[in-house]
């Protein structure tokens, strides 16, 4: 026998799910998200924040998210491991936060002091330094090109040969093909990947060309040209490892200010030793 439910019975059925459907779980607008672990989200704005998503390869996009996926599941699972509740994991943040802040105070006084130099200074700090400067390993001074297409590749690779690196880049600079450049990048032979392309480098001479080398990983088209070789020990010349002498020099200047720093800091408080 069907019983009919009568109309006050009616309202109470929708007040109530009414009720629940607004104090129990209220309708959220999903974030534009790019990957998501339970309800932590990598949106679009995270992770161009991360890489430049306007010009790198899916391959690569797709590691920097996995890794953030690894991280928030490991993040997650300590969480329910009640491991922020450790003693030790408290410790290990307290002395993170003491060096953190004593890492930000000194960006603030190195900021206030305004590190300054003469160009000149630079250069003589080459001259008196020049070992520090040695190759650990044999290095190659190289110009690069990557393209997503193998036409426009090899058509760049025929007019380098044909007149010059820095005429071709000029030609193809607007080219939406043309995803990535460097001119004159000095490279370690282990910073130099993936493999194959460590062995095409390697077997050119100063100024050749290489064929166009296709990477798979990432459907990429990349010719490189030997400007130079520097074996393990040389000294390559001022001018053009000018942005590795500019940085050494700096951290030499803050390491001065540093100690000055300190001893300022030691005479303005007690500081005690025991044995």
């Amino acid at each position: 026998m069907i019983r009919h439910l009568s109309p006050i019975n009616w309202s109470v059925i929708i007040f109530v799910v009414a009720f629940f459907s607004y104090g129990c779980g209220k309708v959220t607008t999903q974030p534009d998200f790019v990957a998501r672990v339970n309800n932590s989200y990598l949106t679009k704005d995270d992770l161009a924040k991360m890489i430049d998503t306007s010009n790198i390869s899916n391959f690569y996009r797709n590691e920097v998210i996995r890794n953030w996926i690894n991280k928030e599941v490991l993040y997650q699972e300590a969480l329910k491991k009640r491991i922020l509740k450790d003693s030790e994991f408290n410790r290990l943040i307290d002395n993170s936060k003491r060096e953190l802040a004593a890492s930000m105070l000194l960006q603030k006084y190195y900021e206030d002091e305004k590190i300054s130099y003469e160009p000149e200074e630079l250069e003589e700090y080459y001259n008196r330094h020049q070992g520090e400067f040695k190759r650990f390993y044999d290095s190659y001074l190289l110009n690069r090109a990557v393209f997503n297409d193998e036409d426009n590749a090899v058509r760049f690779r025929t007019m380098v040969q044909e007149s010059n690196w820095l005429k071709a880049l000029n030609v193809f600079k607007n080219d939406p093909s043309l995803i990535n450049t460097d001119v004159n990048q000095l490279l370690y032979d282990y910073e130099i990947h993936p493999a194959p392309l460590l062995r095409i480098v390697s077997g050119l001479n100063p100024g050749e060309v290489s064929i166009v080398i296709n990477i798979e990983t990432d459907q990429s088209y990349i010719i490189v040209q030997e400007v130079q070789k520097f074996l393990k020990d040389s000294i390559p010349p001022f001018l053009l490892i000018k942005p590795f002498v500019e940085k050494r020099f700096i951290e030499q200047k803050k390491e001065d200010l540093l100690k000055s720093y300190l001893k300022e800091l030691y005479s303005s408080n007690e500081i005690e030793i025991r044995n």
